[in-house]
Protein backbone atom coordinates (compact mmCIF):
# COMPACT_ATOMS: atom_id res chain seq x y z
CA UNK A 1 0.00 0.00 0.00
CA UNK A 2 1.13 4.08 -0.89
CA UNK A 3 2.62 5.83 1.93
CA UNK A 4 -0.47 7.26 3.94
CA UNK A 5 0.87 10.72 2.98
CA UNK A 6 -0.50 10.02 -0.46
CA UNK A 7 -3.62 10.10 0.16
CA UNK A 8 -4.06 12.97 2.78
CA UNK A 9 -6.69 14.98 2.25
CA UNK A 10 -8.13 12.81 -0.14
CA UNK A 11 -9.00 10.47 2.25
CA UNK A 12 -8.98 11.25 6.19
CA UNK A 13 -6.43 9.32 8.46
CA UNK A 14 -9.30 7.89 10.40
CA UNK A 15 -11.52 6.79 7.03
CA UNK A 16 -7.69 5.07 5.83
CA UNK A 17 -7.09 3.44 9.18
CA UNK A 18 -10.49 1.68 8.96
CA UNK A 19 -10.14 0.58 4.94
CA UNK A 20 -6.51 -0.44 5.87
CA UNK A 21 -7.57 -2.45 9.18
CA UNK A 22 -10.60 -3.99 7.42
CA UNK A 23 -8.46 -4.97 4.40
CA UNK A 24 -6.13 -6.80 6.26
CA UNK A 25 -8.91 -8.57 7.97
CA UNK A 26 -10.78 -9.58 5.26
CA UNK A 27 -7.97 -10.77 3.27
CA UNK A 28 -6.92 -12.70 6.60
CA UNK A 29 -10.42 -14.28 6.38
CA UNK A 30 -10.11 -14.89 2.88
CA UNK A 31 -6.42 -17.21 3.50
CA UNK A 32 -8.14 -19.01 5.84
CA UNK A 33 -10.54 -20.18 3.90
CA UNK A 34 -8.46 -21.26 0.63
CA UNK A 35 -6.43 -22.66 2.49
CA UNK A 36 -9.02 -24.75 4.17
CA UNK A 37 -10.80 -25.54 1.15
CA UNK A 38 -7.46 -27.08 -0.25
CA UNK A 39 -6.85 -29.16 2.45
CA UNK A 40 -10.49 -30.81 2.11
CA UNK A 41 -9.97 -31.21 -1.70
CA UNK A 42 -6.34 -32.75 -1.21
CA UNK A 43 -8.24 -34.80 1.39
CA UNK A 44 -10.50 -36.10 -0.96
CA UNK A 45 -8.08 -36.88 -3.65
CA UNK A 46 -5.36 -38.35 -1.77
CA UNK A 47 -4.43 -42.04 -2.42
CA UNK A 48 -5.60 -43.82 1.67
CA UNK A 49 -9.00 -41.69 0.64
CA UNK A 50 -9.91 -42.91 -2.80
CA UNK A 51 -8.58 -46.65 -1.95
CA UNK A 52 -10.69 -46.55 0.82
CA UNK A 53 -13.81 -45.52 -0.83
CA UNK A 54 -12.77 -47.96 -4.44
CA UNK A 55 -12.93 -50.82 -1.64
CA UNK A 56 -16.05 -50.07 -0.01
CA UNK A 57 -17.79 -49.47 -2.78
CA UNK A 58 -16.28 -52.97 -5.00
CA UNK A 59 -17.25 -54.96 -1.93
CA UNK A 60 -20.65 -53.45 -1.37
CA UNK A 61 -21.57 -53.66 -5.34
CA UNK A 62 -20.36 -57.61 -4.78
CA UNK A 63 -22.43 -58.19 -2.01
CA UNK A 64 -25.31 -56.97 -4.17
CA UNK A 65 -24.21 -58.41 -7.64
CA UNK A 66 -24.25 -61.95 -5.63
CA UNK A 67 -27.96 -61.30 -3.92
CA UNK A 68 -29.44 -60.12 -7.12
CA UNK A 69 -27.74 -63.59 -8.87
CA UNK A 70 -29.66 -65.41 -6.05
CA UNK A 71 -32.73 -63.54 -6.34
CA UNK A 72 -32.77 -64.65 -10.02
CA UNK A 73 -32.11 -68.09 -9.23
CA UNK A 74 -35.06 -68.08 -6.73
CA UNK A 75 -33.03 -69.10 -3.56
CA UNK A 76 -33.97 -65.31 -2.10
CA UNK A 77 -37.21 -63.84 -2.45
CA UNK A 78 -37.37 -60.78 -4.76
CA UNK A 79 -39.05 -59.35 -1.57
CA UNK A 80 -36.67 -59.79 0.17
CA UNK A 81 -34.97 -56.36 -1.35
CA UNK A 82 -36.93 -54.54 0.93
CA UNK A 83 -34.27 -54.75 3.67
CA UNK A 84 -32.14 -53.21 1.57
CA UNK A 85 -33.94 -50.34 0.55
CA UNK A 86 -34.07 -51.26 -2.71
CA UNK A 87 -37.21 -51.91 -4.68
CA UNK A 88 -39.07 -54.93 -5.19
CA UNK A 89 -38.98 -55.27 -8.58
CA UNK A 90 -35.31 -53.85 -9.47
CA UNK A 91 -32.27 -56.06 -9.94
CA UNK A 92 -30.12 -52.83 -10.40
CA UNK A 93 -27.45 -51.90 -8.28
CA UNK A 94 -28.19 -48.38 -5.83
CA UNK A 95 -26.64 -45.11 -6.91
CA UNK A 96 -22.99 -45.22 -5.52
CA UNK A 97 -21.68 -42.39 -7.86
CA UNK A 98 -21.13 -40.19 -4.91
CA UNK A 99 -19.21 -40.21 -1.33
CA UNK A 100 -22.47 -39.78 0.55
CA UNK A 101 -24.05 -42.21 -1.77
CA UNK A 102 -21.81 -44.97 -1.33
CA UNK A 103 -22.24 -44.56 2.66
CA UNK A 104 -26.00 -44.54 2.35
CA UNK A 105 -25.46 -47.92 -0.01
CA UNK A 106 -23.40 -49.73 2.81
CA UNK A 107 -25.43 -48.54 5.22
CA UNK A 108 -28.59 -50.22 4.06
CA UNK A 109 -26.95 -53.07 2.84
CA UNK A 110 -25.68 -53.96 6.56
CA UNK A 111 -28.28 -52.98 7.88
CA UNK A 112 -30.81 -55.64 5.50
CA UNK A 113 -28.42 -58.08 6.14
CA UNK A 114 -28.37 -58.08 9.75
CA UNK A 115 -32.63 -57.69 9.13
CA UNK A 116 -32.98 -60.69 7.14
CA UNK A 117 -30.98 -63.11 8.51
CA UNK A 118 -32.63 -62.38 11.55
CA UNK A 119 -35.92 -62.94 9.79
CA UNK A 120 -34.48 -66.62 8.73
CA UNK A 121 -32.87 -65.64 5.54
CA UNK A 122 -29.88 -67.44 4.66
CA UNK A 123 -26.33 -65.43 5.11
CA UNK A 124 -24.54 -64.08 1.87
CA UNK A 125 -21.17 -65.63 1.05
CA UNK A 126 -18.72 -64.30 -1.08
CA UNK A 127 -18.01 -61.96 0.18
CA UNK A 128 -19.44 -62.15 3.99
CA UNK A 129 -21.43 -59.06 5.12
CA UNK A 130 -18.66 -59.38 7.65
CA UNK A 131 -16.39 -58.12 4.87
CA UNK A 132 -18.32 -55.38 3.66
CA UNK A 133 -18.36 -54.00 7.16
CA UNK A 134 -14.89 -53.90 7.36
CA UNK A 135 -14.05 -52.30 4.24
CA UNK A 136 -17.06 -49.32 4.95
CA UNK A 137 -15.46 -48.73 8.56
CA UNK A 138 -12.62 -48.33 6.98
CA UNK A 139 -13.95 -45.88 4.95
CA UNK A 140 -16.43 -44.37 6.82
CA UNK A 141 -13.04 -43.16 9.38
CA UNK A 142 -12.23 -41.11 6.68
CA UNK A 143 -14.81 -40.34 5.51
CA UNK A 144 -16.30 -38.65 9.24
CA UNK A 145 -12.25 -36.95 8.86
CA UNK A 146 -13.95 -35.49 5.20
CA UNK A 147 -17.15 -34.28 6.72
CA UNK A 148 -14.86 -32.56 9.62
CA UNK A 149 -12.31 -30.45 7.46
CA UNK A 150 -15.55 -29.81 5.00
CA UNK A 151 -17.55 -28.00 7.75
CA UNK A 152 -14.24 -25.81 8.67
CA UNK A 153 -14.51 -24.99 4.67
CA UNK A 154 -18.08 -23.81 5.25
CA UNK A 155 -16.97 -22.36 8.65
CA UNK A 156 -14.51 -19.74 6.74
CA UNK A 157 -16.56 -19.34 3.84
CA UNK A 158 -19.43 -17.99 6.37
CA UNK A 159 -16.64 -15.33 8.19
CA UNK A 160 -16.38 -14.28 4.73
CA UNK A 161 -19.50 -14.21 4.00
CA UNK A 162 -20.37 -12.09 6.69
CA UNK A 163 -17.71 -9.68 6.45
CA UNK A 164 -18.10 -8.93 2.71
CA UNK A 165 -21.17 -6.25 3.70
CA UNK A 166 -18.48 -4.30 5.90
CA UNK A 167 -16.08 -4.16 3.15
CA UNK A 168 -18.43 -3.09 1.06
CA UNK A 169 -18.96 -0.40 3.16
CA UNK A 170 -15.77 0.93 3.78
CA UNK A 171 -14.74 0.52 0.08
CA UNK A 172 -17.65 3.10 -1.02
CA UNK A 173 -16.70 5.42 1.63
CA UNK A 174 -13.69 5.06 0.11
CA UNK A 175 -15.07 5.68 -3.31
CA UNK A 176 -17.10 8.59 -2.21
CA UNK A 177 -14.69 10.52 -0.31
CA UNK A 178 -12.16 10.16 -3.67
CA UNK A 179 -14.83 11.37 -6.09
CA UNK A 180 -15.29 14.03 -3.63
CA UNK A 181 -12.25 15.28 -3.59
CA UNK A 182 -12.24 15.65 -7.38
CA UNK A 183 -15.26 17.29 -7.76
CA UNK A 184 -13.89 20.07 -9.37
CA UNK A 185 -12.51 17.90 -11.81
CA UNK A 186 -13.87 16.64 -15.37
CA UNK A 187 -14.30 14.00 -18.06
CA UNK A 188 -10.84 12.40 -18.27
CA UNK A 189 -9.26 14.67 -16.13
CA UNK A 190 -11.42 13.84 -13.24
CA UNK A 191 -11.58 9.52 -13.92
CA UNK A 192 -7.49 10.04 -14.06
CA UNK A 193 -7.00 11.38 -11.19
CA UNK A 194 -9.68 9.07 -9.73
CA UNK A 195 -8.03 6.20 -11.29
CA UNK A 196 -4.52 7.08 -9.70
CA UNK A 197 -5.95 6.39 -6.64
CA UNK A 198 -7.40 3.29 -7.07
CA UNK A 199 -10.96 4.02 -8.63
CA UNK A 200 -11.15 1.76 -11.98
CA UNK A 201 -13.88 2.82 -14.38
CA UNK A 202 -15.89 0.52 -16.81
CA UNK A 203 -18.07 1.09 -19.42
CA UNK A 204 -21.53 -0.05 -19.20
CA UNK A 205 -22.95 -2.06 -22.60
CA UNK A 206 -23.68 0.09 -24.89
CA UNK A 207 -21.61 3.10 -23.72
CA UNK A 208 -18.49 4.57 -25.39
CA UNK A 209 -15.66 6.78 -24.02
CA UNK A 210 -15.06 9.55 -25.32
Amino acid sequence: MRNSDYYAPVISPELLSRAEKKLFQFKDAVDRYVKSLETQVNYSKSEPYQTKLKNAKMYVSHFLTVFNLCVKRGEIKSSDRKYYSIPEDSGELPDMSSDIAVIRCCENTIRGEKARTDNGGIPIYNPTIAKVVVHFDLFKELYDKQCELRQLTDETLMVVSLMRPQVDEVILEVWNSIENYFSDYSGEKKLKACRDYGLIYYYRSGEKAD
